[in-house]
């Protein structure tokens, strides 16, 4: 509006040096017979209908604006209303989890090692070659197979090593893993989140985004190099997880239910961070997520 009022004001004194209306009028009052006097005049009733066209217009932008604002408070409300219910749902399933793997190691261990004793005991208490000799040491192998798995079963429903032993103990047990595992892969990680005020959903989220990263990597690439480098910046209050390796692109995008990396992305949305998928250069895909945590 400034604009226009100065530029209107340069106008005004232009025109009055140059005595503009006067050039007009003489110009015009030769053409009476075209009516061509009264051009003004219309230009002026020209202005003023394009000015009320323009003052309406505003008001249905403001209106509009006002609708787009509300709508986006509801958004916002909604967003983080389906954040809450997210993390909730994730806290149940963890804690299903823990409760069948306690239920799993409590019983069916204890029950599959006392089998297991029972078997090596008749093992050892009969003769070799006997028939129940040879039923014992089925038993025994079995047995000790069934355990294996329930063992397997229960890294995978709640790990012990984050119970017993903290974040970064655990990540780092898993890592090793792997690396026992899978030894023609060179395994980088950098582990900087000594703090033990976390609170559980932040644990478990932070483990299960190293465990689904890498397991998507073992099962469904050709990578010989993955690093993993989780960090917390206790200044910004933040942490920043990343998990890259030199595989193809094809095996890294998603399962092909595309689960995995969709219930990561849900976990981390739902305390309110970022999460981000992208391909390295020159080879190579990496999953990345960023959010805050509060002391």
């Amino acid at each position: 509006m400034l604009v226009i009022f100065g530029i209107a004001a340069i106008f005004f004194i232009t025109a009055s040096y140059l005595e503009l209306s006067e050039e007009v009028s003489r110009v015009t009052d030769s053409m009476e017979a075209w009516q061509l006097d009264e051009l003004p005049l219309v230009l002026l009733v020209i202005f003023i209908l394009m000015a009320g066209v323009l003052v309406h217009r505003t008001r249905q932008l403001r209106k509009q604006i006002d609708l787009q604002i509300e709508a986006q408070k509801k958004l916002t409300f909604v967003l983080d209303q389906n954040r809450r219910l997210t993390r909730k749902n994730i806290e149940i399933q963890e804690a299903e989890r823990r409760s069948i793997a306690r239920e799993l190691h409590d019983e069916f261990g204890q029950s599959m090692n006392a089998i297991m004793i029972d078997g090596v005991a008749i093992r050892n208490a009969v003769d070799e070659g006997t028939d129940l000799h040879t039923q014992a040491k089925s038993i025994v192998e079995v047995s000790g197979k069934l355990f294996s798995g329930v063992r397997g079963l229960l890294k995978q429903l709640r790990p012990v090593a984050l119970d017993e032993l903290g974040l970064t103990a655990a990540l780092e047990t898993m890592i090793d893993d792997w690396r026992r595992r899978f030894e023609k892969i060179h395994w980088r990680s950098n582990i900087d989140i000594e703090y033990k005020n976390l609170d559980e959903a932040v644990n478990i989220t932070i483990f299960r985004f190293v465990q689904e990263t890498l397991t998507n990597i073992v099962k469904h690439s050709d990578a010989t190099e993955v690093s993993v480098a989780v960090k917390l910046d206790k200044l910004e209050e933040r942490i920043t997880i990343c998990v890259r390796d030199n595989g193809s692109i094809q095996e890294n995008t998603e399962s092909n239910d595309g689960v995995g990396l969709v219930g990561l992305r849900e976990r981390i949305e739902s305390l309110g961070g970022t999460f981000e998928t992208g391909i390295n250069t020159p080879n190579g895909f990496f999953v990345f997520a960023s959010f805050s945590f509060k002391e």
